[in-house]
């Protein structure tokens, strides 16, 4: 999964110093060009074209209202009905036979289904993203419940009282933007481009659809739009017969239809904010949902013209039923926060192993420098002071706290780089949890770039400061312990669904900062920690172990070695140099565990004893610039 992204970022080129005697290591590095991520949006749109998936496709057939009274019975045979109501109100009263969700994991609630779906939610906007998730998934016959559970029983409208008819619903009606001149002529604009892992269309479209439903709805309110208009691309999905009749937004276009292969889609500014209405916000969510999966950056105006002119409006308008449609009761779901993360996780390609394949990148080669620069956006994480006395051509300065938000500016494979590889492992696993599934760690920080900036790696490892363990008491050779089975963390939060979980835990660990404890701590006193070596088992038997330390590798929740960890204790993890085990140390945190990396691994503890796995200052010195 990986996260729209808005901008590219451009290496500047830096001017050559022209010497009278010109040395190569002198040359400066000329970026090449940026790669065009268009070319992305070319191959998803060729394949959902010629896969029937192009927006009018889509839009066939795609709402259903509540059933007469007489017909209920049929109705609720036909589907297979899906409420991504909260589980709170669900429970309070939901459709006979429908199973809760949420709209982040549609996807997996659909494959149970036998039926075609019945999206269910308060208004029938939000169902409008997960239909789209699932007929883009292929789920192509999936339906909204028009006007969502406010249309089928009046007990359960207040959403849609409150935002259409006499009560706050006609916020356009004499307001200074809405305007009965014609609507803007329509230009022509460059595609968007996104960033993806992918090549192929039909993995793009997966990667695509999830990246929207983990964004959640993306939806405006009208007073937003109509206070500000110029804040958006606004697009009034009507016929020009109702423009005519009724107005419009100030600065709106009229693009309908709307499509790939029409080439109407050139019609919108792929650079702005594009805001779509229509009556009911139900069609403009269908749209809005298609527009972020293609890589448009798209709002849906909330409740449509219902909110905006509702009195005016002589069709399209809500009314609350008058025949109420019967209700089912159940006693409330009680959630578990980290069972919901876990199975969010593991349904999803996040589990441990996963974020743990390929993580990790070396400083090039001198002649690969140029390839390398151009492959990826560098993030340094060091503090200002250092970034600005030396860093990596290109890289922008950053911190762990706001790792995730700079990664938004990113437009190619994202690389950490840090002073030692240990806190940019923390920084990774937030970046591969948030949709940067191809961030990697710069192995040893900038302590592997260049020779001048190796000093925190030399005063941690080899004769300086670096054989803690060496001759250590607790320093043992004897078993590993045997492993036991202990209890999940208990996780809090305020979320309720895995999505929205990740996020907010994500955003606890970034804050929380680094979490690591010297070697010498945990070999004076290892009784204070659940120890795991992260090793194979004939490195244990070859070099020994700290005492009182279990061997848990691998370490996954599929699997749920992760039950083998003490979650009632501090769970140290030890690896060779501190860089796995900041990686291992993060994704724990993340779920509740209260864990700490040992800091250097066994680069602190018996480096004089190690035949690899060993940090060495680099011969050869990358270029840095200020």
């Amino acid at each position: 999964m990986k996260k729209l992204m808005k901008f590219f970022f451009i290496f500047t080129l830096v001017p050559a110093l022209l010497l009278t005697s010109c040395k190569e290591e002198n040359d400066v590095y000329t970026p090449e060009p940026g790669p065009d991520l268009t070319v992305n949006f070319e191959t998803l749109t060729n394949y959902m074209v010629e896969n029937d998936l192009d927006l009018p496709d889509v839009l066939n057939g795609w709402i259903t209202a509540a059933p007469a009274e007489a017909d209920l019975a049929t109705f609720l045979n036909t589907y297979d009905i899906i409420d991504i109501r909260s589980a709170a109100d669900y429970a309070a009263g939901h459709i006979e036979g429908a199973v809760n969700s949420s709209l982040d994991n549609i996807l997996n609630t659909a494959n149970g289904t036998t039926k075609p779906i019945l999206v269910a939610c308060y208004t029938g906007q939000t169902a409008g993203h997960a239909v789209v998730a699932l007929r883009l998934s292929g789920y192509t016959d999936a339906k909204v419940l028009k006007w969502g559970m406010c249309g089928w029983n009046s007990t359960l409208s207040g959403k849609w009282e409150s935002n259409s008819g006499a009560t706050n619903g006609a916020v356009g009606e004499g307001h200074a933007n809405w305007v009965t001149t014609p609507v803007a002529t329509n230009q022509t604009f460059n595609f968007p481009g996104f960033s993806t892992t992918a090549t192929s269309g039909a993995a793009m479209l997966e990667e695509r659809v999830n990246a929207m439903l983990i964004a959640g709805f993306k939806g405006v309110s009208a007073s937003d739009v109509l206070t500000n208009p110029s804040n958006y691309f606004i697009n009034n999905y009507w016929a020009q017969a109702d423009v005519d009749h009724y107005g419009h937004i100030a600065g709106a276009y009229r693009i309908q239809p709307l499509s790939i292969e029409g080439g109407e889609l050139a019609n919108l500014d792929s650079d702005a904010t594009v805001c779509t209405y229509c009556w009911t916000g139900q069609t403009s969510s269908m749209i809005t949902a298609y527009l972020n999966v293609i890589g448009y950056d798209a709002v849906s105006l909330k409740f449509g013209s219902n909110n905006m002119i509702y009195p005016s409006l002589e069709s399209h308008k809500f009314s609350t039923p008058t025949t109420d449609l019967p209700l089912v009761t159940s006693n409330p779901v009680e959630t578990n926060p980290f069972e919901t993360l876990s199975d969010y996780l593991v349904a999803n390609d996040l589990d441990l192993p996963d974020i743990l394949n390929g993580w990790i990148t070396a400083a090039p080669a001198e002649a690969d420098l140029n390839t390398f620069l151009s492959t990826y956006d560098i993030i340094d994480i060091r503090s200002e002071t250092d970034y600005n006395n030396g860093h990596i051509d290109g890289a922008i300065n950053s911190s762990l706290g706001n790792i995730v938000a700079d990664a938004a500016s990113t437009t190619k494979p994202i690389l950490v780089a840090c002073y030692t590889g240990q806190t940019a492992g923390h920084a990774v696993v937030a970046l591969r949890l948030s949709g940067y599934t191809d961030a990697k760690v710069l192995k040893w920080g900038m302590s592997g770039w260049n020779s001048t900036l190796s000093a925190s790696w030399e005063n941690n490892s080899g004769a300086t400061n670096g054989a803690n363990g060496e001759g250590h008491a607790n320093w043992v050779t004897t078993a590993v312990e045997t492993p036991q089975t202990f209890e999940y963390p208990t996780l809090t939060s305020s979320a309720t669904t895995g999505a929205a979980i990740l996020q907010e835990r994500v955003t606890a660990m970034t804050s929380g900062g680094f979490k690591g404890v010297k070697a010498s701590d945990v070999l004076t006193s290892p009784a204070n920690y659940f120890i795991n070596n992260f090793w194979d088992q004939a490195d244990v038997d070859k070099y020994g172990h700290i005492a009182g330390a279990y061997r848990i590798k691998p370490l996954s929740l599929e699997n749920d070695e992760l039950k083998n960890l003490d979650a009632s204790a501090t769970v140290c993890t030890y690896c060779w140099t501190g860089q796995t085990s900041s990686m291992i140390t993060a994704y724990l945190s993340v779920l509740g565990y209260d864990a700490v990396s040992l800091k250097f691994g066994s680069n602190n503890m018996i480096y004089p004893s190690l035949e690899s796995h060993k940090f060495s200052t680099p011969t050869t010195d990358l270029p840095l610039v200020n």
